[in-house]
């Protein structure tokens, strides 16, 4: 070869699989980095939840640190558990939908596919994934430090995530119109 190529010796080192139906869901552009890895790792059932632990031989208790009544499953912390589905309740208001629960992960993806003309989706993409961040946080506050935030003050957050989110990638295309529709319904 006459010249190196860092691409051409890093795509020969790491072949490529084949592209996932899931990955325009987790990565698009605007994603916010942290929350997408979030999602991701969600989304491929990697979190350590209690029940996860607990399967992997540990003696611990598999009960939710957020509720304290079901097991700590995925679909559990992030769909069933009451703390999550009052958050779930409020953004889905937000959106401008009637309020909506997902018993399951693949409801959910589904959610965020769904084609509507009142609210795009990259604005579902940004409340799901600024979602799932909060809701993790709150599950490892809670079972680090014993030390509860209200529903609607962790809702507080996840707004003022999409708000500096939109307002960081307003000169993008997708992005344009995300605030008036986020704020129409508040």
């Amino acid at each position: 070869m006459e010249s190196y190529s860092t691409k051409l010796t890093w795509e020969s080192l790491r072949p490529r699989g084949e592209k996932q139906d899931w990955a325009g869901k987790v990565w698009f552009k605007g994603h916010v980095p942290s929350h997408a890895f979030m999602m991701w790792v969600a989304h491929l059932d990697r979190l350590p939840t209690r029940s996860r632990l607990a399967s992997w031989g540990l003696q611990i208790d598999t009960c939710c640190c957020v509720c304290n009544h079901f097991h700590e499953t995925r679909d559990h912390v992030f769909l069933r558990c009451e703390y999550a589905e009052q958050i779930w309740k409020m953004a889905i208001r937000r959106l401008g939908y009637r309020p909506v629960l997902f018993h399951t992960w693949d409801a959910l993806l589904a959610w965020i596919e769904m084609r509507v003309r009142h609210c795009p989706s990259t604005l579902r993409k940004l409340t799901v994934q600024a979602i799932l961040y909060r809701l993790w946080r709150e599950r490892n506050q809670r079972l680090h430090n014993a030390s509860p935030t209200p529903p609607q003050v962790s809702f507080k957050e996840i707004d003022r995530q999409i708000r500096n989110t939109i307002l960081a990638m307003k000169h993008r295309r997708n992005f344009k119109n995300l605030m008036q529709i986020w704020l129409t319904h508040e």
